[in-house]
């Protein structure tokens, strides 16, 4: 039995070492979790009932260690230890310390980002086994919009009583390594629901009250902590072989998101620093409005540090090394709770992107009985056609029942996506940052042409190693990559209850170094968005601080809390968990003013400046 087989084995036991207050109704249906509010609050207990609040944000990395209070710390660190993988799991649908799983993953994911960034569309209104129903892509259900900072509690509640022992401050690069994870899932959550109690959470705070930190903070510090990690990180090889080694064999099985580190054991950390350096040119994108020259520094300093350059250095989680197939096949196809949108459509075709026929498949039957019998257009005979749904569509109540017509567009390619990586930071992305940087007159080490050229061959969402149609996508790219314009598109809905719309997308796929760096954007944007699939979080701060790509405008937005007019995208959730009045005081007190505006999905968080690009 291989060790990862093990560690497996020996998370799906972990649950009697974790004093979680998960108290929240277990729903025996397709959205089998507990609701927010119940096991994502803010007061749940920690694995040993860590109470000690650490210096979480220093590291001293310098220090020197004697073999017995090495092996000391290890000793008492091992049952933290035995949990923390879960945390990481967490980030991508993982729950309780398992592998990533369709219940959390759909929680996390499918109800919310998934749509905001048009990579589909719930195809039904009822969830008959949990009592949610949600009518648009934009309803909000109090049982489901917070599922992504549900999930960012799986994620810290088992690494941050890790971080705030004593014995991790004498294992300076496994705590390094954890802060990185906690940071990262922090930043996304909130990217999605603006400020939170990032500060208190971090350091181990135990009760009520809490404060809310404001996005500026929370950026300002995690920038400061991953120069921090990657001093650490850098200094380790001037340590002693005899800790060093111990420490490498340990990160192998607590941190497996890394495809060479999983299959020959970490060497040393230059992966870690890779990632936390992407992390932070992530980072300075985001921020390219509201500072720009902040996010010029931040860019430039982690592009000359080191960031993810090869296939190598990327950070997923593996279901072909972990033994997880990917979420969306339950919860595209098994399920029914998702199909294509009709803004993936729109942009598969505009540009003839070989995703089309290898991520999706042709439509069902599509059954509805106001088609107009006298307009071709609306006839769709069963797999003929990729087909997506209007974002924001009046779709039908019914889950999997042949009288929904919804239910028959396009389901995901099981062939294709069965193995595919979840990824935390890929090749792709990191180049299109690049690209973008280099646009924009930064230093990014190299031409924009190059990392835009580099980003989509680097764009294909199988695994590297094991991917069941590996080659299907590079053998089409030459074709693709040549095209200089787009492909006029006309959506056609075939149920004739949304109107034909013409696509806005008029850009090609080939370079240009004439085109205006507005364009340039346009293109880099678009890619980054096609590459970044399935993983929508990114993808919907692109659409938020960018507008690419040019997708149809969302139906009825107005069926949000209201604050949004025709033609508005979504800019945040609303704070989570406001049913407990211990929570709801929080926001009140403090919530509010680092938001800087209503608690409304048409507030724009900090980064989410309303100006142009350049």
């Amino acid at each position: 039995m291989t060790y990862l087989k093990q560690m497996t084995m020996k998370l799906e036991n972990i649950g009697k070492f974790m004093a979680f207050s998960f108290a929240g109704l277990m729903l025996g249906s397709c959205l089998d979790f507990d609701v927010t509010g119940a096991e994502f609050n803010q007061t749940q207990s920690n694995v040993e009932k860590v109470t000690r609040r650490g210096q979480v944000d220093s590291i001293g990395y310098r220090g020197t260690i004697t073999k017995d209070d090495f092996e000391a710390a290890m000793k008492a660190c091992e049952t933290n230890f035995g949990v923390a993988t879960g945390g990481v799991y967490a980030l991508r649908g993982g729950k309780k310390g398992e592998l990533p799983g369709t219940h959390q993953y759909q929680y996390q994911f499918m109800l919310g980002a998934d749509q905001y960034a048009q990579y589909g569309v719930i195809p039904h209104v009822n969830f008959p086994y949990s009592g949610i129903d949600i009518e648009t892509s934009y309803s909000i259900h109090q049982k489901a919009y917070g599922g992504a900072y549900g999930a960012f509690h799986f994620v810290e509640a088992p690494i941050v009583p890790l971080l705030n022992m004593e014995a991790i401050d004498k294992l300076p690069e496994i705590k390094a390594i954890f802060l990185l994870i906690y940071d990262y899932a922090a930043l996304e959550v909130a990217d999605i629901y603006g400020p939170l109690p990032y500060q208190d959470i971090k350091t181990n705070r135990q009760a009520h009250p809490y404060i809310y930190n404001d996005l500026e903070t929370i950026y300002n510090t995690v920038e400061a902590n991953i120069d921090t990690i990657v001093n650490c990180l850098r200094y380790f090889p001037q340590k002693e072989e005899w800790y060093r080694k111990p420490i490498l064999e340990r990160l192998v099985r607590l941190v497996p998101i890394n495809m060479e580190g999983i299959n020959k054991g970490y060497t040393d950390l230059d992966v870690f620093v890779r990632f936390a350096n992407s992390l932070k040119l992530r980072m300075a994108m985001h921020i390219v409005k509201v500072d720009p020259g902040k996010a010029k520094r931040w860019a430039e300093e982690a592009v000359a540090g080191g960031v993810v350059e090869t296939e190598a250095h990327e950070m997923a989680l593996y279901g072909s090394m972990l033994g997880f197939q990917s979420p969306l096949i339950e919860g595209w196809n098994s399920w029914g709770d998702m199909r294509m949108s009709a803004g993936m459509e729109q942009v598969l075709k505009g540009l003839n992107h070989p995703f089309l026929n290898l991520l999706f498949e042709k439509n069902e039957r599509i059954w509805n009985n106001n088609v107009p019998s006298d307009n071709p257009n609306y006839e769709l005979k069963p797999g003929t056609d990729y087909k997506g749904i209007r974002t924001g569509t009046y779709v039908e109540k019914e889950q999997n029942g042949p009288t929904n017509p919804y239910n028959g567009f396009s389901k995901i390619n099981q062939l294709y996506i069965m193995q595919a990586p979840l990824y935390l930071m890929k090749l792709s992305e990191v180049c299109f940052l690049r690209a973008e940087g280099a646009v924009r007159g930064w230093n990014m080490g190299g031409s924009a042409k190059d990392f835009y050229e580099q980003g989509i061959r680097a764009g294909d969402i199988q695994d590297r190693v094991t991917g069941l149609l590996k080659g299907k996508y590079e053998e089409a790219l030459d074709t693709y990559m040549a095209q200089e314009s787009a492909t006029p598109f006309t959506y056609v809905d075939p149920t004739g209850e949304t109107d034909p719309i013409q696509s806005e997308i008029t850009i090609g796929v080939k370079w240009n170094e004439g085109d205006s760096k507005e364009v340039k954007l346009e293109k880099i944007i678009t890619q980054k968005w096609i590459t970044g699939f399935p993983v929508s979080f990114e993808a919907w701060v692109d659409l938020r601080r960018t507008g690419y790509p040019r997708l149809f405008d969302v139906l009825n937005p107005e069926d949000g809390d209201g604050s949004l007019d025709e033609g508005d995208i979504i800019r945040r959730l609303p704070f989570p968990d406001t049913s407990d009045q211990s929570v709801l005081l929080d926001v009140t007190t403090t919530g509010l003013k680092a938001l800087g505006g209503a608690d409304e999905q048409a507030t724009r968080l900090w980064w989410d400046v309303n100006k142009d690009n350049f």
